[in-house]
């Protein structure tokens, strides 16, 4: 017999069995009959948290970036000025993204819904775009980037590398995304952030090698 019980508890409950079914079948494949069946709640109990599938997967994004924040990782690297803190936050993220497990591939997916791609957009600017300042001003502080723009660098920063250079939402060809990475290296080294060294460009092509293999 389901329960309702609309706790704190049933709401993470209803969250972790998400994340897992989403990872086994595929966010497509999973719908609120398939969560609450597994978590053994009402329907009722579900919308009490979730006004719909589509913020539950939301939910689980937001999950998934929280256990893995680069920035935050990288704020803790000690003896780093800003701009290795930024380019370790960067790896960590272009590991993350592309030579990712099943979950993370499924939440690529699943941001080719417009109401999805949304809420990911805002997140980014919202969430990742101030951690990102942060490391800009300090940057400038500590002599290693000059950033004129600091708050709207830091937003580029935030989306263009997630986004753009995103192989499970562009289906992009390696020519393709070899130009977007040498030319964002360029463009950001223009508004005074050369993160993109030698290292971090070859980094990205060879994680977009692993992922293409994987489709």
């Amino acid at each position: 017999m389901p329960r309702h019980d609309p706790s704190e508890k049933t709401k993470a409950e209803i969250l972790l069995t998400a994340v897992r079914l989403f990872s086994e079948k595929g966010w497509e494949n999973v719908n609120v009959e398939d969560v609450v069946k597994e978590v053994g709640v009402t329907r009722g109990a579900f919308y009490h948290y979730f006004k719909s599938r589509e913020e539950l997967i939301i939910a689980v994004v937001d999950k998934n970036f929280s256990e893995n924040n680069p920035f935050t990782a990288a704020s803790k690297k000690k003896g780093l000025n800003a701009i290795e803190k930024l380019r370790f936050a960067l790896r960590m993220n272009l590991v993350t993204n592309y030579n990712n497990d099943s979950m993370t591939r499924e939440l690529y997916k699943a941001v080719q819904s417009p109401a999805i791609f949304k809420s990911e957009f805002i997140s980014q600017l919202s969430t990742v775009a101030p951690s990102v300042e942060k490391l800009l001003i300090e940057g400038n502080e500590d002599g290693s980037m000059s950033v004129d723009y600091p708050k709207q660098t830091a937003q580029v920063l935030a989306l263009l590398p997630s986004q753009w250079l995103s192989y499970e939402l562009f289906q992009i060809t390696y020519e393709e995304f070899v130009n977007r990475v040498l030319f964002l290296a360029q463009f950001m080294e223009k508004l005074g952030v050369p993160v993109f060294n030698d290292e971090l460009k070859e980094l990205a092509f060879e994680c977009y090698k692993k992922v293409r293999k994987k489709t």
